[in-house]
């Protein structure tokens, strides 16, 4: 039998088939030897660094470069202390302050970073320009008449005169709507009334 595609519950029904039969079970052949792996590619050839070439630590400032301390060929230690000294540096990483909900006050308006009542800064502006209520309203423009020149006034519009012999109807006066009754709220449980 092949037990190339066989999964390990069939090889351990055949094998517990054979022991019952009375046969002994075939021993797993044990699969051949692997070849000699071929060698690594050459390694890339090594660039010079010097660590004397590093700054000392106690001179880095904000604007320093920390590539250099980056390297792989820099120790562990060196690395780990120049780059403690890069964020004791920075006042962002250096203040953080995470968010531990007991150094804060959220019952004071201005207690918790961030959350306040007010919109404040850009925020406002920004709002007020998203809703249009920063455009100055357009003024009117009021065009005064030139002295010199004469404007012709036209005159309005007549409207039409019904002919002599047509009744017109006068339109009915529009009767008043009776008071609105005040709505009962329907109940909302029980069938009990009030006493």
């Amino acid at each position: 039998m092949s037990e190339e595609g066989e999964g390990f519950l069939s090889r351990w029904s055949r094998r517990k088939r054979a022991v019952v039969e009375g046969r002994a079970p075939e021993e797993p052949t044990l699969p051949a030897p692997l070849e000699a792996k071929p060698e690594a590619p050459p390694a890339e050839p090594e660039d010079d660094f010097d660590l004397s070439s590093l700054p000392p630590l106690e001179s880095l400032t904000i604007e320093s470069d920390f590539k250099a301390f980056l390297h792989r060929k820099v120790p562990l230690e060196l690395r780990s202390a120049a780059l403690r000294r890069a964020w004791s540096l920075d006042p962002a990483i250096r203040d953080f302050i995470g968010p531990a909900d007991y150094a804060w006050d959220f019952n004071a308006p201005d207690g918790v970073p961030g959350f306040a009542l007010e919109l404040g800064g850009d925020a406002m502006k920004l709002l007020s320009h998203a809703l249009g209520l920063d455009a100055p309203a357009p003024k009117p423009e009021a065009k005064a008449p030139d002295e010199g020149v004469a404007v012709a006034e036209t005159p309005a519009p007549e409207a039409p005169r019904a002919p002599p012999n047509l009744a017109i109807a006068e339109a009915a006066p529009e009767a008043e709507a009776p008071p609105e009754a005040p709505l009962e709220r329907p109940r909302r449980h029980g069938g009990a009334l009030p006493v």
